[in-house]
């Protein structure tokens, strides 16, 4: 059994992956659950963690993947919900469809597998839920994206507030632009790089080592009396106007 056992949603790639490669360097044993079941074992095995394939939107599936997980390493004492994804589209035309899958990915996934977790949550454990500057700033064509990473941050305030009296701290973090295959699509989409970096004070993006530091940073000792809280990791963007 393991000291200090992570567990991250949307682990097969982008901020998931980078999460686990930073924290299995800091000594952590990684349980990495995708919906991707072939690319989550690749990863697993190129980096030392373990995988279970689950579907953030299924439940059931959830259930499994974290008794998988728990089964090998023991009681979880941090989780990351990085499974995300977006469509956009312009509100008055978009499908019905995308809006519940994006929907259903960002937040109720969150929630789902706070849930799923939840039994297996050792003593002082913490959760860490990437939300997203979309959470409190307009971003057209991200109407979905925007409406479920802010149901994010209120659903980590709620779990802070429930759970605190099992000594669990529940936080989010709020990315600006992170370069990763997310990223990567709404570049193509049209948001331009260069016009993005002119409008942060810090001059650049944010980079997926930015966003593990802060990942590992809530679930360390250095962060026991911090909980409830969005942290945005933006450079100065929201503030900046």
């Amino acid at each position: 059994m393991a000291d200090r056992t992570l567990v991250i949603t949307g682990g097969a790639s982008g901020l998931g992956r980078g999460i686990a490669e930073a924290a299995l360097a800091r000594g952590w044993a990684v349980g990495l659950i995708d919906r991707d079941g072939d690319a989550v074992e690749t990863v697993a095995s190129e980096i030392g963690a373990s995988a279970a394939a689950a579907d953030v939107t299924r439940p059931a599936e959830l259930t499994a993947a974290f008794e998988r997980i728990v089964a090998t390493y023991g009681p979880i004492t941090g989780l990351i919900n990085s499974a995300g994804l977006t469509r956009p589209a312009p509100a008055a035309s978009m499908n019905p469809d995308d809006w519940q899958l994006v929907v259903d990915v960002n937040l109720n996934g969150t929630f789902y597998a706070c849930r799923a977790a939840f039994p297996h949550l050792a003593e002082n454990a913490a959760v860490v839920n990437i939300a997203s500057i979309a959470a409190t700033r307009g971003l057209p064509g991200r109407v979905a994206y925007s409406a479920a990473k802010a149901g994010v941050v209120g659903l980590t305030r709620a779990l802070a507030a429930e759970w605190a009296e099992h000594g669990i701290r529940v936080n989010a973090l709020g990315p600006s632009w992170v370069d990763t295959p997310l990223l990567q699509g709404m570049i193509r989409d049209g948001i331009l790089e260069d016009d993005f970096n002119s409008r942060v004070p810090l001059g650049r993006m944010c980079s997926i080592a930015d966003v593990a530091e802060s990942a590992l940073h809530l679930l360390s000792p250095g962060a026991l009396f911090i909980t409830g809280q969005t942290i945005y990791i933006d450079g100065g963007y929201l503030w900046s106007g």
